[in-house]
């Protein structure tokens, strides 16, 4: 494997070799001969097609028989395999494979993926805006295409939580100033937005004004007014659909519907009945993400390619899923001109593919470039060395077991509970009736009662009021003496701890404190498996293969102590993730979000 740089030239510098090529005036880099094209374009395939490639754009696709040839030539003969565009993903967070962007790349260039448009509010969250300066600074020279989606809900909610940073419209429209940002990423206030708050308007004013496309997160099951105020603000695309109705009208009032079949929360075959269930439809309007995904979900089963695979085996045709990701994309992102199809003047992007149902990809080229070929890298990713900075993100003294109590002068109070619904984002709101132990509310385990706190991680700064919030959860099923702890904690990330007991929580927060973040799990009181994060608290500076084992040894310890589900660490991760119904837990305290009325602080005892 040699090591390498990725060059990317724009179309305007090449127009003119590109069209001599295309005469067979001049040699071209690239011919790719006596393929099946997957013409996205008129959802036909094309029998015996030529792609002839000049600068990393495509010059010509159809009979190749008078192109030039030079020594520097590459002639490939696809054997009458399958063309088809390279992936897009028009939503996700490379964050959350817990890898930097360098090991992203190279862990999913090999499945078809060659653009993403990374939200990286997750690290925005830690570090402000100089965070999304870094990350368009570590995408310069990958193979990859990396649209940097602008984060602008840090916090989610002002005023509800503290994260280590605060994005205002000033900060939005210099990193737009700047080069980057390319589009605006999901707003999750949408509260705020379909209510009127002006500093959340003037964040999506100034995406328009720098002609940015804005994207959202309508996570709401009220499909009439307040999802058309979300769509009459500007808003183009949505991921946070859940049901084959909020899909189809989403793509009814010109929102794309961005269907998301991640690793932990799986809303796509709900959201794809709007396709198979309406035959005829057009779903232009129709697009597959990833949002989340652990890397262990990669390694195993691929990128958006999982995705791809799926919505066919649930009756999309081949063709139509193609579509969705890669020209419907391309479209969301205004960006048809240049990605989303094989067609001349664009990129060469293209992935040649031996089955059209299993989406098979023997080999991916990226702007002409060989990069991936049987599933694994030919060209050396290069790293990136990060600041000292970037790599100190947890300012907490260590914990006791007493900085989790929870001291009640009461013989019984009735509690707000979180409900955690596996496989899902979204929490319940329960009320249960407990009875004070020695005048402390205590996990109980016996009733599959866990503890939750969250403390602030961050640097220390000026208006943070919320140092410890606490709450309960149910649904996760801990053991005695077992604890969870993460600096993974959207989307302030500041510390979460959850536990059956105090010093089982203190156990595993110390132990990220000490290691500078990560994830930690405790079993019958003494730490089980940890997984560092170096890297802002959020991701490893290890390969995704690397990654992925230590996580899967994560969810084994978790198993271990007791919780039974698949890829649970993800959905522990949003228990702080305030722009969610019903019930989550800041640094602040608890938030109530429920459809149709406002998030509103909730006391954890209910009179």
């Amino acid at each position: 494997m040699s090591a390498y740089v990725h060059v990317r030239k724009s179309l305007f510098e090449v127009t003119q070799d590109l069209a001599a090529t295309a005469m067979g005036m001049q040699p071209a880099d690239l011919i790719i001969r006596n393929g099946r094209l997957v013409n996205v374009n008129t959802a036909r395939i094309q029998d015996n097609i030529d792609i002839v490639v000049r600068h990393g754009l495509i010059a010509l696709v159809g009979n190749a028989d008078h192109v030039l040839s030079a020594e520097h030539t590459k002639v490939v003969d696809a054997k009458g395999r399958f063309l088809v565009p390279g992936f897009i993903d028009s939503h996700m967070h490379v964050e959350s494979t817990m890898v930097d962007l360098c090991s992203f790349a190279a862990g999913v260039l090999p499945h078809g993926t060659t653009t993403i448009c990374p939200d990286n509010h997750e690290i925005t969250n830690v570090f402000g805006l100089r965070a999304v300066e870094l990350f368009d600074k570590t995408s310069e020279g990958l193979p990859l295409k990396v649209l940097t989606a602008m984060p602008v809900c840090v916090p989610s909610i002002p005023g509800f939580e503290d994260a280590g940073a605060t994005i205002t419209a000033e900060e939005v429209a210099e990193a737009y100033s700047k080069g980057w940002a390319k589009l605006q990423g999901e707003q999750m206030n949408f509260p705020g937005l379909i209510y009127g708050d002006p500093n959340v308007h003037a964040i999506t004013a100034a995406g328009l004004k720098a002609g940015k496309i804005i994207t959202g997160h309508y996570a709401s099951l009220e499909l009439n007014k307040g999802l058309n105020a979300f769509a009459a603000s500007g808003i183009t695309a949505c991921h946070e659909g859940t049901t084959k109705e909020g899909a189809l009208r989403r793509a009814e009032l010109g929102i794309y519907a961005q269907q998301r079949y991640g690793t932990a929360w799986l809303d796509m075959p709900n959201l794809i009945k709007a396709v198979t269930e309406n035959p005829g439809l057009d779903t232009r309007f129709f697009t597959l993400v990833t949002d989340d995904v652990s890397p262990a979900t990669i390694v195993e089963d691929g990128h958006l390619v999982r995705v791809l695979r799926k919505a066919i085996s649930l009756g999309v045709p081949p063709i139509t899923a193609i579509q969705m990701v890669t020209i419907n994309a391309a479209q969301l992102l205004e960006k048809a001109r240049w990605i989303g199809t094989i067609s001349p003047g664009r990129a060469a992007d293209i992935l040649i593919i031996s089955d059209l149902v299993e989406i098979d990809i023997d080999q991916v080229y990226s702007d002409g470039v060989l990069v991936a070929e049987n599933g694994a890298m030919v060209v050396d990713v290069p790293t990136y060395k990060y600041p000292e900075w970037a790599l100190k993100s947890v300012h907490l003294e260590p914990l006791t077991a007493a900085d989790f109590k929870l001291p009640v002068s009461e013989a019984s109070v009735k509690v707000r509970v979180m409900q955690v619904v596996p496989g899902m984002v979204h929490t319940e709101e329960q009320i249960i009736e407990m009875f004070p132990v020695d005048g402390e509310l205590k996990a109980d385990a016996a009733n599959d009662l866990a503890k939750v706190c969250v403390f602030y991680r961050h640097e220390p700064k000026d208006g943070v009021t919320g140092t410890r919030g606490i709450g309960f959860v149910k649904g996760v099923k801990l053991n005695p003496r077992a604890a969870y702890a993460s600096t993974v904690s959207h989307d302030c990330h500041n510390l979460l701890v959850l536990g059956s007991d105090e010093e089982a929580m203190a156990v595993a927060a110390n132990k990220l404190i000490e290691i500078g973040g990560g994830i930690c799990i405790v079993v019958e009181g003494a730490v089980e498996a940890v997984m560092p994060l170096p890297l802002a608290g959020l991701m490893s500076l290890e390969s995704i293969d690397v990654a992925a084992q230590q996580v899967s040894q994560i969810e084994e310890a978790l198993k271990k102590a007791g919780c039974p589900y698949e890829s649970f660490e993800m959905t522990l991760s949003l228990l702080g993730l305030i722009v969610l119904e019903e019930l989550h837990l800041s640094n602040k305290g608890l938030v109530e979000l429920k459809a149709g009325v406002p998030p509103q602080f909730v006391d954890l005892f209910v009179e």
